[in-house]
């Protein structure tokens, strides 16, 4: 094993730093990690590894399905040929569906690369039973192994963020921050904490706006001004300091697989307000936060209500122990074995 070049596909990437985090510890394990891309195709010889992330954008194509056709049929082709030439492949199933949405010509070609890899790493024990039972595939080819967390990967820039917002230091502070669309349910959130009328709470929501998704209904709510919007994108070098600002993260999705919203907030020591959905209850644990039922219509507005009176000092204990759960450097200890097929290890979140 020691011998063997683990192509990370991709090693790095501007829009997550997931493989990148994940390539540092293996690198720190003794592995030498390649970044695959079109240059490196042809490298992967016997023994080596291609590990792919985000694979959709390998067998899609914008300009209709007749390409898409094509450009599967090269990639389908190609995974063959890897496994003709004794490379192990492996997928990390971050999302059961590209986040364009699910087709027919998914559904085939996610079960083709489940099929074809020697096997595939979901990050937790919920999306494992769903991809089984989606795709027909064995759940002894699928390994939970968690997603690390975010501690130190956003350093900030020390922006002070209540004051930029006009937030006083005193008031209790509940923040979304991400991306905002129709699945994110902040239309709930508005209305939740809208409904709690709490005189020393305030929300703030930041984040880019998909195209066609109006804030417009948070006027209705907001007569008081307890509510600042930020609409714009929050870069990686802001982040920290939203989360610093924040006494309590919410992440009132509709729909959700594993969140690294979640992850980043508990990162952050900051306990999550999240609908019990996929993954979030097997990471959101204990007294990490707060999980409330998504099909209770109060159930977001009371769980806003009892996260003002969690015993912090408690909930840091559980956040750490979390945060020692998801250690980079133990997720990479038991994926590298996997990756030479000496064993079988299975990691809990």
């Amino acid at each position: 094993m020691s011998k063997s070049t683990v192509y990370m596909w991709p090693k790095a990437s501007p829009d997550n730093k997931y493989s990148e985090l994940l390539t540092k510890s293996i690198e720190q394990a003794g592995l030498h990690v390649e970044h695959y891309d079109k240059e490196t195709v042809l490298k992967p010889g016997s023994g080596d590894i291609v590990h792919m992330h985000w694979p959709s954008n390998s067998y899609q194509h914008a300009s209709g399905l007749a390409l898409t056709v094509l450009k599967s049929l090269f990639f389908a082709l190609l995974l063959l040929y890897y496994r003709i030439r004794g490379v192990r492949l492996f997928w990390t199933v971050h999302n059961i569906w590209p986040h364009s949405g699910r087709t027919r010509w998914d559904y085939i070609m996610r079960k083709y690369i489940l099929t074809v890899c020697h096997r595939a790493f979901v990050l937790s024990e919920s999306v494992k039973q769903e991809v089984s039972g989606v795709f027909g595939i064995s759940p002894r080819k699928l390994v939970v192994t968690p997603h690390g967390h975010y501690v130190g990967a956003y350093p900030g820039t020390g922006t002070d963020i209540r004051r930029k917002f006009g937030i006083a230091p005193d008031r209790f502070l509940f923040l979304f921050v991400g991306r905002i669309n129709p699945y994110k349910g902040v239309d709930r959130l508005v209305e939740a904490f809208a409904s709690l009328n709490l005189e020393h709470c305030s929300l703030l929501i930041a984040g880019r706006v998909d195209k066609g998704y109006s804030l417009d209904f948070i006027d209705a709510y907001n007569s008081d001004g307890a509510i600042s919007v930020y609409p714009q994108f929050v870069g990686d070098d802001e982040l920290a300091d939203y989360l610093q600002a924040a006494d309590r993260v919410v992440l009132p999705y509709n729909q959700i697989t594993t969140s690294g919203s979640a992850i980043l907030a508990l990162s952050h020591h900051k306990p999550v307000i999240a609908p019990n959905l996929g993954a979030l209850g097997e990471y959101v644990t204990g007294e990490c936060g707060i999980l409330y039922d998504p099909e209770d219509p109060n159930g977001l507005r009371n769980a806003l209500r009892k996260s003002l009176d969690m015993d912090m000092k408690q909930t840091e204990k559980q956040i750490e122990a979390k945060l020692r759960e998801l250690d980079w450097s133990r997720i990479a200890g038991k994926m590298i074995p996997i990756y030479s097929g000496t064993k079988l290890h299975e990691v809990k979140a």
